[in-house]
Formats: C-alpha cells, sequence, structure tokens
C-alpha cells in the first residue's frame, strides 16, 4: 500500500465540489471550512500528507500557507478573505455571509478583519507560552497531522515543531511586552460575545455573518488550547457553545437585524476594542511599512506595543478603507456616525492618492507567510 495525491479527475473537483486544505489547530482552516458549511456549498476537507516534510500537493499549488482551496475547475486559492468574498460572488444569494444593508455588511467585514489581524495574537501567544500549552498543542496537531506513528519518532517531531513555533513567535513581537494587552483583549471579546447572545444568536441578527465567522476561526483553537479554553469555560460558557454551534451552522435559519435598530452590546463592545486597541494598532503599522521600519511601537490604552511591522496588514488596512468608501456610497447613511462614536472613523479614511496604490484582493495570492499554526 501507498499514498498518492488524488488525481483532480478522479475526485470531487470534477462532479462540482470544493476542496480544503487545512490543518488541525488552524483557525483559518476551520474558518473557511466553517463559511462552506454555512453556505452548504459542496466541499471535501482534507489534511494533506506532507505538508511538514518536503513536496505534496501544497508546495505543487505554489502557495504558503494553510488553508489552500481547490476549485472545481483545478484551481488553487489562498487566503481566507479573499477566498470568502469570491464565493459570495460565484454563489450569489446562496445564504450570504454579507448584511444586505451596506454599513452592517461593512460593520461585518471590519469584526472579521479585527479576528483575523488581532484576535490571532492572543490566541498564538497563549498557544505557545505555557508549558502545558505547549506539549499539549504541539502533540494535538502532530497527531492530526501525522497519524499513526512509533512514539519515539513521534516525540523527536514534537521537540522540533515545538521551538519552530517559538521561534517564530519570537520574531514576530515582543511578547512579555505585549502580553497584558493581547489577553486583556481576550477576555474583552469574551465578554462582548456573552452580551450580545442576550439580544441576538449572532452579531447581526439570527444568522452568522463573515464577522461571526471570522471570530468562530479563533475563537475554534481557544476552545480547545488549554488556558485559553479554561478561561472561556470559566467566564464565557454560553461563548463556548456559539463556538461549537459556527462550526457548523448548516442549520441554523435566521434573518438579519433590523439595520434602524440599535447594535447589540456585544458588537458595540467589539467595535469600542477596534476603535481603540485594532485600528490604532493597524494605522501605526501602515505607517511603520510606508517608511520602511522593521518594527512597528505604539502605545495602546496606556500599554506599549511592540511587534514586526506586517505589510500584509498594511493591505488589510487598505482593504477597509476601500470597503468603507463602497458601504457609504451604497447608500450606508448611519455608518459615518457610528464609526466616529467608536473611534474608527479617522484610521479609515483614504488619503488623497491612497486608493491608487491599493493592490486588488485577489484569492490566487500565495497565501499568508506568518509560519504560525
Amino acid at each position: 500500500m501507498h499514498l498518492c495525491f488524488p488525481d483532480p479527475g478522479m475526485t470531487g473537483v470534477a462532479m462540482g465540489r470544493y476542496r480544503i486544505l487545512g490543518g488541525p489547530g488552524s483557525p483559518y482552516s476551520l474558518k473557511l471550512r466553517a463559511a462552506l458549511r454555512c453556505r452548504r456549498i459542496p466541499h471535501d476537507w482534507i489534511v494533506p500528507p506532507g505538508y511538514l516534510g518536503q513536496g505534496g500537493e501544497l508546495k505543487a499549488a505554489g502557495k504558503g500557507m494553510i488553508p489552500v482551496m481547490q476549485l472545481p475547475d483545478g484551481r488553487y486559492w489562498a487566503d481566507t478573505t479573499p477566498m470568502i468574498l469570491a464565493l459570495e460572488e460565484m454563489h450569489p444569494r446562496e445564504r450570504s455571509l454579507l448584511p444586505e444593508d451596506p454599513g452592517d455588511r461593512f460593520l461585518a467585514l471590519l469584526v472579521e478583519d479585527f479576528a483575523d489581524e488581532w484576535l490571532v495574537q492572543p490566541l498564538f501567544d497563549f498557544r505557545w507560552d505555557a508549558e502545558a500549552d505547549q506539549d499539549f498543542c504541539a502533540r494535538r496537531q502532530m497527531a492530526g497531522w501525522l497519524g499513526a506513528m512509533p512514539r519515539a519518532q513521534f516525540d523527536e517531531i514534537i521537540e522540533r515543531f515545538r521551538a519552530r513555533q517559538t521561534g517564530v513567535l519570537a520574531r514576530l513581537g515582543d511578547r512579555e511586552v505585549n502580553r497584558p494587552l493581547l489577553r486583556s483583549t481576550y477576555g474583552e471579546v469574551l465578554a462582548a460575545i456573552e452580551a450580545q447572545v442576550e439580544v441576538s444568536r449572532f452579531l447581526f441578527g439570527g444568522r452568522p455573518s463573515i464577522g461571526d465567522i471570522g471570530l468562530f476561526g479563533q475563537l475554534s483553537q481557544c476552545a480547545i488550547d488549554p488556558s485559553a479554553s479554561t478561561i472561556m469555560r470559566r467566564d464565557a460558557v454560553r461563548t463556548f457553545q456559539w463556538v461549537q454551534d459556527l462550526d457548523d451552522a448548516s442549520g441554523i435559519e435566521g434573518e438579519w437585524r433590523d439595520p434602524a435598530s440599535p447594535l447589540g452590546p456585544g458588537l458595540e463592545g467589539l467595535l469600542t476594542l477596534i476603535g481603540e486597541v485594532f485600528l490604532p494598532y493597524m494605522a501605526a503599522n501602515a505607517a511603520a511599512d510606508r517608511s520602511g521600519a522593521p518594527t512597528v511601537s505604539v502605545t495602546l490604552r496606556g500599554m506599549p506595543f511592540v511587534a514586526r511591522t506586517a505589510s500584509y496588514r498594511s493591505e488589510c488596512l487598505g482593504w477597509l478603507k476601500l470597503a468603507l468608501s463602497e458601504a457609504l456610497a451604497a447608500g450606508a447613511a448611519d455608518l459615518e456616525p457610528t464609526l466616529r462614536r467608536f473611534g474608527c472613523w479617522d484610521a479609515l479614511q483614504l488619503e488623497p492618492g491612497e486608493r491608487e496604490t491599493i493592490a486588488p484582493m485577489s484569492p490566487e495570492s500565495t497565501g499568508r507567510r506568518s509560519g504560525l499554526f
């Protein structure tokens, strides 16, 4: 018996199914899978053999990081936000994750980006900090990737994997300096969802949005990893179940909220966090990127934050600015006062000539390259 990669002509690709190449412990992989499950888009979930070594389907696809998705026509896509938005165009009106109201649609995109670019940071800080977290998370993830294997060989791989992950994280920022802020914001996200489920099942009504799905991606791992899960189970039991519900929302039916009604308390809590922490960080990162500085150093809520400058996050901020411009043009009259109320408006304004410098969002990219999972 030998393992080989499936021939696309013999798999679900030929039958109009998508193939998600993802992995255990990857918040973005589970985010993408949850999006397709919620929208009832036929797909296969595949943990590709050989990901940790040389070669394999991911290398052949030319993508640098999971998840990767193969389309029914054989093409490979990467990067969850562009993939989810492209699927909205390819499968219009099929249980969309984008609220119909243009203002709510933008807010959902903003929450999703907050989850992708900020909430991921406390997730990985918890995951690769305490000995118990490192040991559990490394073993859990490698068991999912590698399957059956002699214990001695498995233990050797675990130690190499732990060293790799902690080394990558150490290069991304000052962990000791950043930890108080990161961990306090994790608690605020849990409190926001706990407050939201008192008034509606999801952020924008009775059905999941792209913002809910983005939060799910990160929280799906926080619900499993030892230290983060202990906090969630202790302080946010309803959020813990909310995460389980979103893993497969294919059976959830609901309506979008009335955009004329007040925002829910959870959404307000998230917007407060976005205005006070996330967008100031993203703006500081973009400024550092423009100047060529390798490090961004900013004070957020009176606390220092030091991280490696990330060009990808500069692109994300540019895409948010374009999305805001489109929402306003589509008639989102209440969006400006809402964003101003939460301190989000200024950081989302296009500078003169900036629009032309923002690269188009595309799922044809090579994907994220942080190296963490």
